[in-house]
C-alpha cells in the first residue's frame, strides 16, 4: 500500500511537494500530528545522505525509497508496504517522468497555481492507476510500530551524520595547520578555498565568514604580485635589448648588465612566494651570473642571455600550484 509522496531539494532538503493517500488522516490529525512531524524530519535525513538513484530503508512492514532526480534537483521519497517494492518501482519510474516534465516549476519561485494544478492532478492520475496499493484504513492500525521504526533508523542515520561531520571536522584541521605553515601564496589560496569548501558542508557561518576574509585578502595580494612580477618581467626584456644591442656577441661578458641584473632579480624575488623552488632559484641564480661572471666562458655567458632573452611573458608560467 502507498502512504506517502514527497519532494525533497537535493542541496538545501527543503521539502517542495508532500502527499499523503490515506483519506482517514485529516480527520485523524490529532493521532498523526507528532508521527507526521517525524515522518518528514526522518524523509529529509534519508533523501540528504542518499547517494544513488535509487535507496530504499526499511521501516518494519514499511519501506521508504528515495529516488534521485539529478535533472530537476529533486529526491522523490515514497512511503509504501514493504510488499509493493516491485509496484512502486513501476510507479516511481513514471512519478519521475512527471517531476521532470515539471521541473521548471520547482525552479522558479513565482510558481503560476494553474501549473501547479496540473502538476498535482497529474500525480493523482498516475496515482489511482495503481489502485492496489492504496487502502485508507491501514496506516492507522500500522501507526505505533512504524513511528518506532522511524526512531530507530533515524538514530542510525543520525550516527552516520554524527561521524561524517566529525570526518569533515578533522579534514578541515589538517587543512588549517597546513596554511599556517605554508608560504607559496597560491597554495594558500587553494587550502583556503577548500577550508570554505568544508565550512559550507559543516554549515559553519563563522569558519566559512573568517575564511572568506582571508581568501579575498590573498586573492588581492596575488593580484598585486602579478602586476609586480610583469613589471620587472618587461623591465628585464627592455633593459637586455639596451645592453645586447650595443655589442657583438662576442664582447657580450664585458658588457653592462647591472640595470638586466637589477629587474632580473627583482622578478626572481617576487617568484618566492609564487613558484616552486626550482623555478625562483633559477632565475635567483641566472641573475647572479650577470654580475658575477668568474669562471664563466663567454659561450656559457651566451646561453645565459640567450636564455634570459627567451624568458615566458606570460608571468603564470612560472607559477607551481600543486598541492
Amino acid at each position: 500500500m502507498l502512504y506517502f509522496l514527497f519532494l525533497y531539494q537535493i542541496e538545501s532538503g527543503e521539502l517542495l511537494y508532500e502527499k499523503d493517500f490515506q483519506a482517514d488522516i485529516d480527520s485523524h490529525m490529532d493521532l498523526f500530528g507528532s508521527f507526521f512531524s517525524a515522518l518528514k524530519l526522518f524523509v529529509s535525513e534519508i533523501a540528504d545522505d542518499s547517494t544513488g538513484d535509487l535507496k530504499t530503508i526499511g521501516l518494519g512492514h514499511l519501506v521508504a525509497s528515495i529516488i534521485r532526480i539529478l535533472e530537476a534537483n529533486i529526491d522523490l521519497v515514497i512511503i509504501a508496504e514493504n510488499d509493493d517494492k516491485k509496484e512502486i518501482q513501476k510507479l516511481s519510474s513514471k512519478l519521475k517522468s512527471i517531476v521532470l516534465n515539471y521541473k521548471e516549476l520547482f525552479l522558479v519561485n513565482a510558481v503560476k497555481s494553474e501549473d501547479f494544478e496540473k502538476f498535482d492532478k497529474e500525480i493523482n492520475e498516475i496515482i489511482l492507476s495503481h489502485r492496489k496499493i492504496l487502502d485508507p484504513n491501514l496506516l492507522i492500525e500500522k501507526q505505533k510500530d512504524l513511528l518506532k521504526t522511524i526512531w530507530h533508523q533515524r538514530g542510525k542515520i543520525s550516527d552516520q551524520l554524527r561521524d561524517r561531520r566529525k570526518d569533515l571536522e578533522n579534514e578541515r584541521t589538517i587543512i588549517i595547520n597546513k596554511l599556517l605553515k605554508e608560504d607559496n601564496v597560491l597554495k594558500k589560496f587553494s587550502l583556503c578555498k577548500l577550508i570554505l569548501e568544508l565550512s559550507d558542508k559543516l554549515e559553519d557561518e563563522q569558519f566559512f565568514l573568517e575564511y572568506e576574509k582571508k581568501e579575498k585578502i590573498i586573492a588581492n595580494q596575488i593580484n598585486d604580485q602579478k602586476i609586480r612580477l610583469k613589471y620587472y618581467l618587461n623591465r628585464v626584456k627592455e633593459s637586455l635589448k639596451g645592453a645586447s644591442s650595443a655589442f657583438r656577441e662576442r664582447t657580450l661578458i664585458e658588457g653592462d648588465f647591472k640595470e638586466v641584473y637589477t629587474n632580473l632579480y627583482s622578478f626572481s624575488s617576487k617568484l618566492k612566494n609564487f613558484a616552486s623552488v626550482e623555478v625562483y632559484e633559477k632565475y635567483y641564480h641566472l641573475a647572479s651570473k650577470l654580475i658575477l661572471r668568474k669562471g664563466i666562458t663567454p659561450e656559457e655567458f651566451s646561453l645565459v642571455i640567450d636564455e634570459i632573452s627567451n624568458m615566458d611573458e606570460n608571468v603564470e608560467s612560472y607559477f607551481h600550484i600543486g598541492i
